[in-house]
Protein backbone atom coordinates (compact mmCIF):
# COMPACT_ATOMS: atom_id res chain seq x y z
CA UNK A 1 0.00 0.00 0.00
CA UNK A 2 2.86 1.91 0.06
CA UNK A 3 4.55 2.72 -3.39
CA UNK A 4 7.98 5.02 -3.97
CA UNK A 5 6.14 7.36 -6.09
CA UNK A 6 3.11 8.06 -3.75
CA UNK A 7 5.60 8.42 -0.86
CA UNK A 8 7.99 11.49 -3.51
CA UNK A 9 5.18 13.00 -5.36
CA UNK A 10 3.87 14.07 -1.11
CA UNK A 11 7.66 14.74 -0.34
CA UNK A 12 8.26 16.86 -3.46
CA UNK A 13 5.26 18.82 -2.79
CA UNK A 14 6.01 19.40 0.82
CA UNK A 15 9.34 20.90 0.27
CA UNK A 16 7.97 23.24 -2.27
CA UNK A 17 5.94 24.91 0.17
CA UNK A 18 8.04 27.58 2.25
CA UNK A 19 6.79 26.57 5.57
CA UNK A 20 9.11 29.28 8.14
CA UNK A 21 8.42 29.61 11.83
CA UNK A 22 4.75 31.18 11.92
CA UNK A 23 4.55 31.17 8.52
CA UNK A 24 3.14 27.69 7.84
CA UNK A 25 -0.18 28.21 7.14
CA UNK A 26 -0.16 27.89 2.67
CA UNK A 27 1.69 23.89 3.96
CA UNK A 28 -0.76 23.84 6.91
CA UNK A 29 -3.75 24.00 4.23
CA UNK A 30 -2.31 21.73 1.36
CA UNK A 31 -2.05 18.67 4.25
CA UNK A 32 -5.35 19.26 5.69
CA UNK A 33 -6.77 18.82 1.89
CA UNK A 34 -3.97 15.94 1.66
CA UNK A 35 -5.72 13.94 4.64
CA UNK A 36 -9.26 15.00 4.04
CA UNK A 37 -8.84 13.55 0.91
CA UNK A 38 -7.45 10.29 1.89
CA UNK A 39 -10.36 9.79 4.27
CA UNK A 40 -9.47 11.10 8.01
CA UNK A 41 -11.49 13.61 9.76
CA UNK A 42 -9.39 17.02 9.86
CA UNK A 43 -9.42 19.71 12.04
CA UNK A 44 -7.16 23.19 11.64
CA UNK A 45 -5.90 24.56 14.92
CA UNK A 46 -4.66 28.15 15.24
CA UNK A 47 -1.31 28.99 16.94
CA UNK A 48 -0.68 32.02 18.93
CA UNK A 49 2.81 33.41 18.90
CA UNK A 50 4.37 33.05 21.97
CA UNK A 51 6.26 36.40 22.22
CA UNK A 52 4.49 38.39 19.38
CA UNK A 53 0.59 39.31 20.47
CA UNK A 54 -1.10 38.84 17.41
CA UNK A 55 0.47 36.53 15.61
CA UNK A 56 -0.19 33.51 14.49
CA UNK A 57 -0.16 30.17 12.24
CA UNK A 58 -2.50 27.06 11.74
CA UNK A 59 -2.14 23.13 12.29
CA UNK A 60 -4.03 20.03 10.90
CA UNK A 61 -5.32 18.22 13.17
CA UNK A 62 -5.76 14.49 11.00
CA UNK A 63 -7.52 11.52 12.73
CA UNK A 64 -8.02 8.48 11.93
CA UNK A 65 -10.44 7.13 14.32
CA UNK A 66 -10.81 3.70 15.71
CA UNK A 67 -13.87 1.78 16.86
CA UNK A 68 -12.91 2.16 20.53
CA UNK A 69 -11.41 0.09 23.24
CA UNK A 70 -7.54 0.72 22.11
CA UNK A 71 -4.82 3.09 23.08
CA UNK A 72 -4.68 6.06 21.04
CA UNK A 73 -1.46 7.02 19.26
CA UNK A 74 0.28 10.28 18.43
CA UNK A 75 2.18 11.10 15.14
CA UNK A 76 3.81 14.20 15.10
CA UNK A 77 6.37 15.95 12.97
CA UNK A 78 6.99 20.11 13.00
CA UNK A 79 6.83 21.88 9.41
CA UNK A 80 8.72 24.55 9.85
CA UNK A 81 12.26 23.90 8.60
CA UNK A 82 15.03 23.37 11.77
CA UNK A 83 17.51 26.44 10.55
CA UNK A 84 17.51 28.08 7.02
CA UNK A 85 20.69 29.11 5.81
CA UNK A 86 22.74 30.76 2.55
CA UNK A 87 24.73 28.43 0.56
CA UNK A 88 23.09 26.16 -1.44
CA UNK A 89 24.17 24.82 -4.62
CA UNK A 90 20.41 23.91 -5.61
CA UNK A 91 17.00 25.23 -5.12
CA UNK A 92 16.33 24.92 -1.72
CA UNK A 93 12.56 24.74 -3.14
CA UNK A 94 12.94 23.20 -5.95
CA UNK A 95 12.68 19.29 -4.87
CA UNK A 96 15.54 18.13 -6.45
CA UNK A 97 14.80 14.24 -7.69
CA UNK A 98 18.42 12.48 -8.71
CA UNK A 99 19.95 9.41 -8.11
CA UNK A 100 17.44 8.04 -5.59
CA UNK A 101 17.82 11.82 -3.40
CA UNK A 102 15.66 14.31 -3.06
CA UNK A 103 16.83 17.60 -1.99
CA UNK A 104 15.73 20.65 -0.12
CA UNK A 105 14.55 22.98 2.69
CA UNK A 106 13.21 20.52 5.29
CA UNK A 107 13.94 17.84 3.32
CA UNK A 108 14.12 15.55 6.74
CA UNK A 109 13.74 17.98 8.92
CA UNK A 110 10.75 17.36 9.73
CA UNK A 111 9.06 17.39 6.51
CA UNK A 112 10.09 13.84 5.41
CA UNK A 113 9.14 12.87 9.17
CA UNK A 114 5.99 13.88 7.88
CA UNK A 115 5.59 12.63 4.84
CA UNK A 116 6.41 9.24 5.82
CA UNK A 117 3.45 9.22 8.68
CA UNK A 118 0.64 10.68 6.44
CA UNK A 119 1.96 7.94 3.85
CA UNK A 120 1.72 5.26 6.66
CA UNK A 121 -1.98 6.08 7.65
CA UNK A 122 -3.09 6.17 3.99
CA UNK A 123 -1.86 3.15 3.39
CA UNK A 124 -3.73 1.79 6.70
CA UNK A 125 -6.88 3.52 5.63
CA UNK A 126 -6.60 2.20 2.31
CA UNK A 127 -6.07 -1.36 3.19
CA UNK A 128 -9.61 -1.77 5.16
CA UNK A 129 -7.41 -2.66 8.24
CA UNK A 130 -9.97 -2.30 11.32
CA UNK A 131 -8.39 -0.13 14.78
CA UNK A 132 -9.58 -0.16 17.54
CA UNK A 133 -7.71 3.36 18.73
CA UNK A 134 -7.40 6.21 16.79
CA UNK A 135 -4.41 7.63 15.25
CA UNK A 136 -3.63 11.25 14.83
CA UNK A 137 -1.30 13.03 12.63
CA UNK A 138 -0.15 16.24 14.11
CA UNK A 139 1.92 18.35 11.72
CA UNK A 140 2.76 21.52 14.06
CA UNK A 141 4.01 24.50 13.69
CA UNK A 142 6.90 26.78 15.47
CA UNK A 143 9.59 23.81 16.40
CA UNK A 144 12.15 26.54 16.21
CA UNK A 145 10.17 28.23 18.88
CA UNK A 146 10.21 25.13 21.31
CA UNK A 147 7.52 23.32 20.25
CA UNK A 148 4.92 26.04 20.40
CA UNK A 149 2.62 24.08 18.19
CA UNK A 150 3.07 20.46 20.52
CA UNK A 151 2.55 22.98 24.04
CA UNK A 152 -0.78 24.34 21.66
CA UNK A 153 -1.79 20.66 21.57
CA UNK A 154 -1.12 19.84 25.08
CA UNK A 155 -2.81 23.28 26.24
CA UNK A 156 -5.79 21.81 24.10
CA UNK A 157 -5.88 18.63 25.51
CA UNK A 158 -5.07 16.87 22.27
CA UNK A 159 -3.08 13.88 23.98
CA UNK A 160 -2.49 10.11 22.79
CA UNK A 161 -1.28 7.41 25.03
CA UNK A 162 1.54 6.77 22.85
CA UNK A 163 3.69 9.44 20.37
CA UNK A 164 6.41 8.75 17.63
CA UNK A 165 7.97 11.99 17.28
CA UNK A 166 9.38 11.33 13.29
CA UNK A 167 12.52 13.54 14.10
CA UNK A 168 15.42 12.62 11.65
CA UNK A 169 17.47 9.43 13.15
CA UNK A 170 18.95 7.79 10.22
CA UNK A 171 15.60 6.03 11.33
CA UNK A 172 16.73 4.56 14.46
CA UNK A 173 14.96 4.31 17.27
CA UNK A 174 15.81 6.81 19.64
CA UNK A 175 13.73 6.08 23.05
CA UNK A 176 16.13 8.15 24.92
CA UNK A 177 16.93 11.95 24.57
CA UNK A 178 18.61 14.80 26.75
CA UNK A 179 16.87 17.73 27.84
CA UNK A 180 17.46 21.09 27.55
CA UNK A 181 17.40 24.05 30.35
CA UNK A 182 18.46 27.49 29.69
CA UNK A 183 19.95 29.95 33.10
CA UNK A 184 20.44 32.98 33.36
CA UNK A 185 22.69 34.91 35.52
CA UNK A 186 22.55 38.77 35.77
CA UNK A 187 25.66 40.60 37.38
CA UNK A 188 25.82 43.58 38.71
CA UNK A 189 28.39 46.24 40.19
CA UNK A 190 27.84 49.46 42.29
CA UNK A 191 28.83 52.77 40.14
CA UNK A 192 32.52 53.29 40.24
CA UNK A 193 34.06 56.57 38.30
CA UNK A 194 37.50 57.10 37.19
CA UNK A 195 38.13 58.87 40.97
CA UNK A 196 37.14 56.40 43.64
CA UNK A 197 38.07 56.20 46.66
CA UNK A 198 39.97 53.40 48.56
CA UNK A 199 36.36 52.53 49.96
CA UNK A 200 34.64 52.56 47.02
CA UNK A 201 37.43 50.12 45.11
CA UNK A 202 37.13 47.80 47.95
CA UNK A 203 33.33 46.83 46.95
CA UNK A 204 34.04 46.92 43.45
CA UNK A 205 33.50 43.95 41.35
CA UNK A 206 33.20 44.44 37.69
CA UNK A 207 30.11 42.69 36.40
CA UNK A 208 32.15 41.33 33.20
CA UNK A 209 34.97 40.05 35.32
CA UNK A 210 31.89 38.80 37.66
CA UNK A 211 30.74 36.47 34.31
CA UNK A 212 34.56 35.35 33.84
CA UNK A 213 34.63 33.97 37.16
CA UNK A 214 31.13 31.98 36.98
CA UNK A 215 32.36 30.98 33.68
CA UNK A 216 35.59 29.37 34.45
CA UNK A 217 33.43 27.55 37.01
CA UNK A 218 31.11 26.14 35.39
CA UNK A 219 33.64 24.67 32.56
CA UNK A 220 33.73 24.70 28.90
CA UNK A 221 31.04 24.13 26.03
CA UNK A 222 30.46 21.02 24.56
CA UNK A 223 32.86 19.22 27.06
CA UNK A 224 31.15 16.67 29.02
CA UNK A 225 31.05 17.80 32.69
CA UNK A 226 32.33 14.68 35.03
CA UNK A 227 29.71 13.25 37.56
CA UNK A 228 31.98 14.71 40.29
CA UNK A 229 32.06 18.16 39.30
CA UNK A 230 29.34 20.51 40.45
CA UNK A 231 26.26 19.70 38.45
CA UNK A 232 24.79 16.10 40.38
CA UNK A 233 23.47 13.61 37.97
CA UNK A 234 23.70 9.68 37.28
CA UNK A 235 25.77 8.79 33.96
CA UNK A 236 23.58 6.91 31.12
CA UNK A 237 24.85 4.45 29.51
CA UNK A 238 23.17 5.96 26.23
CA UNK A 239 24.33 9.01 26.62
CA UNK A 240 27.23 9.30 26.65
CA UNK A 241 29.19 12.81 26.81
CA UNK A 242 26.65 14.05 28.53
CA UNK A 243 25.59 16.34 30.32
CA UNK A 244 27.26 19.16 28.37
CA UNK A 245 26.76 23.02 28.68
CA UNK A 246 26.68 25.88 25.98
CA UNK A 247 27.66 29.36 26.37
CA UNK A 248 25.06 31.03 24.61
CA UNK A 249 24.96 35.03 24.90
CA UNK A 250 26.60 37.64 27.37
CA UNK A 251 25.39 41.25 27.23
CA UNK A 252 26.83 44.44 29.04
CA UNK A 253 25.54 47.81 28.42
CA UNK A 254 27.78 51.10 28.12
CA UNK A 255 26.95 54.83 28.49
CA UNK A 256 29.00 55.82 25.11
CA UNK A 257 26.72 53.66 23.07
CA UNK A 258 23.30 52.97 22.70
CA UNK A 259 21.14 50.41 25.02
CA UNK A 260 20.18 47.31 23.24
CA UNK A 261 19.06 45.34 26.00
CA UNK A 262 17.73 47.77 28.28
CA UNK A 263 19.98 47.24 31.25
CA UNK A 264 21.65 49.65 33.43
CA UNK A 265 25.05 50.10 32.57
CA UNK A 266 26.08 48.45 36.02
CA UNK A 267 24.68 45.08 35.02
CA UNK A 268 26.03 42.36 32.52
CA UNK A 269 23.62 39.13 31.44
CA UNK A 270 24.75 35.75 30.33
CA UNK A 271 22.60 32.74 28.75
CA UNK A 272 23.62 29.21 28.83
CA UNK A 273 22.41 25.68 27.90
CA UNK A 274 22.48 22.26 30.03
CA UNK A 275 21.74 19.45 27.87
CA UNK A 276 20.44 17.48 30.76
CA UNK A 277 20.37 13.30 31.14
CA UNK A 278 17.23 11.41 32.54
CA UNK A 279 17.17 11.76 36.30
CA UNK A 280 18.00 15.05 36.90
CA UNK A 281 15.32 17.70 38.07
CA UNK A 282 14.62 21.37 37.38
CA UNK A 283 14.88 21.37 41.36
CA UNK A 284 18.55 19.60 41.65
CA UNK A 285 20.12 21.73 38.96
CA UNK A 286 18.89 25.13 40.51
CA UNK A 287 19.94 23.79 43.52
CA UNK A 288 23.94 23.24 41.82
CA UNK A 289 23.81 26.19 39.91
CA UNK A 290 23.12 28.23 43.52
CA UNK A 291 25.52 26.32 45.16
CA UNK A 292 28.09 27.47 42.76
CA UNK A 293 27.35 30.42 42.60
CA UNK A 294 27.64 30.96 46.54
CA UNK A 295 30.90 29.27 46.79
CA UNK A 296 32.11 31.66 44.66
CA UNK A 297 30.43 34.56 47.01
CA UNK A 298 32.14 33.14 49.66
CA UNK A 299 35.55 33.55 48.08
CA UNK A 300 35.14 36.92 46.99
CA UNK A 301 31.75 38.88 48.50
CA UNK A 302 31.40 41.46 46.07
CA UNK A 303 29.62 38.66 43.76
CA UNK A 304 26.46 39.87 43.14
CA UNK A 305 23.91 37.64 40.92
CA UNK A 306 20.15 37.22 39.98
CA UNK A 307 19.90 33.57 39.03
CA UNK A 308 16.33 32.81 36.90
CA UNK A 309 16.23 28.64 36.01
CA UNK A 310 14.77 28.39 33.31
CA UNK A 311 16.02 31.63 31.83
CA UNK A 312 12.55 32.67 30.29
CA UNK A 313 10.68 32.14 33.75
CA UNK A 314 8.59 29.20 34.17
CA UNK A 315 7.01 29.01 30.69
CA UNK A 316 10.25 29.36 29.06
CA UNK A 317 9.81 27.11 25.66
CA UNK A 318 13.23 25.69 25.70
CA UNK A 319 12.69 23.95 29.30
CA UNK A 320 12.42 20.03 28.27
CA UNK A 321 12.41 17.58 30.54
CA UNK A 322 14.79 14.37 29.23
CA UNK A 323 12.96 11.27 28.36
CA UNK A 324 13.34 7.88 28.79
CA UNK A 325 11.10 4.88 27.68
CA UNK A 326 12.11 0.99 28.29
CA UNK A 327 13.45 -0.81 25.49
CA UNK A 328 10.17 -3.02 26.25
CA UNK A 329 7.69 -0.77 25.84
CA UNK A 330 4.71 -1.78 23.38
CA UNK A 331 5.84 1.51 21.49
CA UNK A 332 9.59 0.43 21.28
CA UNK A 333 9.13 -3.01 20.52
CA UNK A 334 6.16 -2.41 17.34
CA UNK A 335 8.29 0.24 15.83
CA UNK A 336 11.41 -1.77 16.11
CA UNK A 337 9.58 -4.69 14.41
CA UNK A 338 8.00 -2.69 12.16
CA UNK A 339 11.67 -1.47 11.14
CA UNK A 340 12.80 -4.71 10.96
CA UNK A 341 10.43 -5.67 8.23
CA UNK A 342 10.48 -2.51 6.28
CA UNK A 343 14.43 -2.46 5.89
CA UNK A 344 15.26 -6.21 6.39
CA UNK A 345 17.90 -4.93 8.93
CA UNK A 346 17.96 -5.28 12.54
CA UNK A 347 16.67 -1.93 14.18
CA UNK A 348 19.13 0.60 16.55
CA UNK A 349 17.42 1.35 19.74
CA UNK A 350 18.70 3.47 21.52
CA UNK A 351 19.91 7.42 21.44
CA UNK A 352 22.08 6.80 18.59
CA UNK A 353 21.51 9.13 16.28
CA UNK A 354 19.19 11.55 18.50
CA UNK A 355 22.04 12.08 21.07
CA UNK A 356 22.39 15.16 22.13
CA UNK A 357 18.82 16.82 20.74
CA UNK A 358 15.69 17.51 21.89
CA UNK A 359 12.61 17.15 20.01
CA UNK A 360 8.84 17.73 20.60
CA UNK A 361 8.61 14.43 21.67
CA UNK A 362 10.35 15.55 24.99
CA UNK A 363 7.01 17.70 25.72
CA UNK A 364 4.81 14.88 25.84
CA UNK A 365 7.08 12.50 27.88
CA UNK A 366 7.33 14.91 30.10
CA UNK A 367 3.82 14.12 30.85
CA UNK A 368 4.16 10.37 31.12
CA UNK A 369 3.21 9.79 27.51
CA UNK A 370 5.43 7.23 26.11
CA UNK A 371 7.33 8.67 23.51
CA UNK A 372 9.84 7.80 21.03
CA UNK A 373 11.64 10.25 17.92
CA UNK A 374 11.99 8.26 14.86
CA UNK A 375 12.51 9.50 11.14
CA UNK A 376 14.29 9.92 7.91
CA UNK A 377 17.75 11.76 7.34
CA UNK A 378 20.97 10.88 8.71
CA UNK A 379 22.95 14.20 9.57
CA UNK A 380 26.03 12.06 8.76
CA UNK A 381 26.57 12.70 5.56
CA UNK A 382 27.35 16.41 6.42
CA UNK A 383 30.19 17.96 7.81
CA UNK A 384 27.91 19.95 10.12
CA UNK A 385 24.57 20.40 11.08
CA UNK A 386 22.53 22.25 10.23
CA UNK A 387 23.85 22.82 6.93
CA UNK A 388 22.56 24.25 3.52
CA UNK A 389 21.82 20.93 0.79
CA UNK A 390 19.82 19.34 2.87
CA UNK A 391 18.87 15.83 1.07
CA UNK A 392 17.13 12.93 2.07
CA UNK A 393 16.82 8.91 0.41
CA UNK A 394 13.45 7.98 -1.10
CA UNK A 395 14.41 4.98 -0.28
CA UNK A 396 14.63 5.83 3.62
CA UNK A 397 11.21 7.16 3.53
CA UNK A 398 9.42 4.65 1.91
CA UNK A 399 11.14 2.24 5.10
CA UNK A 400 10.13 4.81 7.32
CA UNK A 401 6.57 5.32 5.86
CA UNK A 402 6.40 1.11 6.35
CA UNK A 403 7.44 0.68 9.28
CA UNK A 404 5.45 3.54 11.08
CA UNK A 405 2.44 1.52 9.35
CA UNK A 406 3.29 -1.49 10.35
CA UNK A 407 3.43 0.39 14.42
CA UNK A 408 0.55 2.19 13.95
CA UNK A 409 -1.55 -0.99 12.95
CA UNK A 410 0.11 -2.88 15.99
CA UNK A 411 -0.53 -0.37 18.73
CA UNK A 412 -4.12 0.41 17.76
CA UNK A 413 -5.41 -2.62 15.55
Amino acid sequence: MITDEQVLALEQAAIKIPSSSFKEHELADYLAHYMSDMGLEVEMMEVQHPTQAGKKSRQPIGRLNGTGGGPNLMLNGHMDPGVEMNGWTVDPYGAKFENGWIWGMGAHDDKGGLVAAICAVEAIKRSGAELKGHILVCPVVAHKYGGAGTRALVKKEVLPDYCINMEHSANTIANVCVGIVMVRIKTSTPDLFFRYSPEAKARYFNAIEQQCEIIRRLGTSLEPLPPDNWLRFTPHPELPGFPTLTFDTIHKEHYYYPSYTGMSTRECEMCFQIRTVPGQSLENITADVKQLLEGIKAEQPNLQYELTIPASGQDDPWYMEPMDVPKYDPLVVALAEGQRIASNKEPTVGGALRIGNVGDGNILSALGIPTVQYGPGDIRIYKEWPTPDERVKLGDLVIAARAVAYASWKICG
